[in-house]
This record gives C-alpha cells, structure tokens and sequence, in this order.
C-alpha cells in the first residue's frame, strides 16, 4: 500500500475542510463520543501516517454526518 498506514486520510481531510473545522475543532467534537486525539493525530491520519482504527472511523463518519461508505468512498485504488 506505498507505506502507507491508512487508505481514508484524504476523505478525511476533505470532509473536515468541507464542514470548516480545524483539526482541534475535529479533535473537540471526536471528544464528546468518547475519543481523545490530538491535532498531530489528525495530521498523521490526513497524511497517511497513522492506523485508523475501525471505531475512530466511525466515530469520524459520525462527526461528519456520512455514512462509513462514504469515509472510505474512492480508496479501492488504494488496493491495487
């Protein structure tokens, strides 16, 4: 996978751009379902540089308002 260590990073760098947070206002409001990260986290993730794990994707998709289809939406590629 080219090293990298997540396939949803750009899904979710785009869905917070698009709902105008920052990564401590993300961090914030993954806080009130119970999930501490920190802004560095967010980056990593965003980068490809940290795990996902299946709970802080869905925690994300809640966030986001999507559906988990939607947080992996275009990372089939990601597969080949």
């Amino acid at each position: 996978m080219n090293s990298k260590m997540n396939i949803i990073g750009k899904n979710v760098k785009k869905y917070r751009l698009k709902s105008k947070l920052t990564q401590q206002q993300l961090c914030d409001k993954l806080d009130l379902y119970g999930l501490n990260l920190y802004h560095s986290d967010i980056y990593l993730i965003e980068y490809g540089k940290r795990i996902v794990r299946d709970y802080e994707a869905l925690a994300l998709a809640k966030v986001f308002d999507i559906s988990l289809d939607k947080i992996y939406e275009g990372t089939e590629k990601e597969l080949n």
